[in-house]
Formats: C-alpha cells, structure tokens, sequence
C-alpha cells in the first residue's frame, strides 16, 4: 500500500485534536481527525491515505492500544505515535513492544514530535 503524507489524530479531546492537526497543518502536513477508532476503522478513504498515526491511549470505546493493534491487523507496519495524558513507564514499554514509532505523555513535545515525524515520512519515501 503506497502511504499518502496524510496525519491522522485520534483522540477524544476536541482541543487536542483540534490542537494537533492545527499545529500539523501549519508546518504544511495533511490531516483527518477522528473522536475514536471506531470512527477511524469505519473510514477506508482514512485508512488508505493514512501515512502516520498519532493515537491518543485513552478513547471512549476501543482503546488506543486496541486500535494500534487493528491497524497492525489491517495494514502492513503501521507508522504510529501513542500519547497518553496519564503514562508511564509500562505504556512506553507496551507502546514500543507493539511497534509504535515513539509513546510521548501530554503535554507533548513539539519539537520531538516534529522529529519523530519527520524522520518517519523522510524513511518512507527512502523505502521501495
């Protein structure tokens, strides 16, 4: 599946959502957001076009986690990002062992999200 430069949040905060693809949009990236996975997994446009995932942990309904593993399920290594306003050290652990990108705790580095980012979509366009 050819990856699009396309951002999808998920989260169910409206300001974080609207925050992130705000801040995303201004440095010039495409964005969809989503209040919970299964809004996300109900859009295939979404899914098709998605080249990187930034996944809130805590969702009305499926979890963050729960959701990262459907995408996992559904799409061949899924680039993703979890966030969580309440993690820890055993969510970064989990975060990591499932295969995201990075697990960052609100308020979140721009800076670093920016990095992490940016190296992920600059890999991909290197990749075959």
């Amino acid at each position: 599946m050819q990856l699009s430069q396309r951002i999808i949040v998920i989260d169910d905060d409206r300001s974080v959502r609207s925050a992130l693809t705000n801040l995303l949009q201004s440095e010039g990236y495409a964005t969809l957001a989503f209040e919970s996975a299964e809004d996300l997994l109900g859009d295939d446009a979404a899914l098709r076009e998605a080249a990187l995932f930034i996944i809130d942990v805590e969702l009305k309904g499926m979890s963050g986690f729960e959701l990262f593993r459907e995408l996992i399920n559904r799409l061949k290594n899924p680039p993703g990002i979890i966030i969580s306003g309440n993690g820890d050290d055993n969510m970064l652990w989990y975060a990591i062992n499932l295969g995201a990108l990075a697990f960052m705790r609100k308020p979140i580095d721009i800076d670093v999200l920016f990095d992490h980012i940016r190296c992920e979509l600059s890999a991909r366009t290197l990749r075959p």
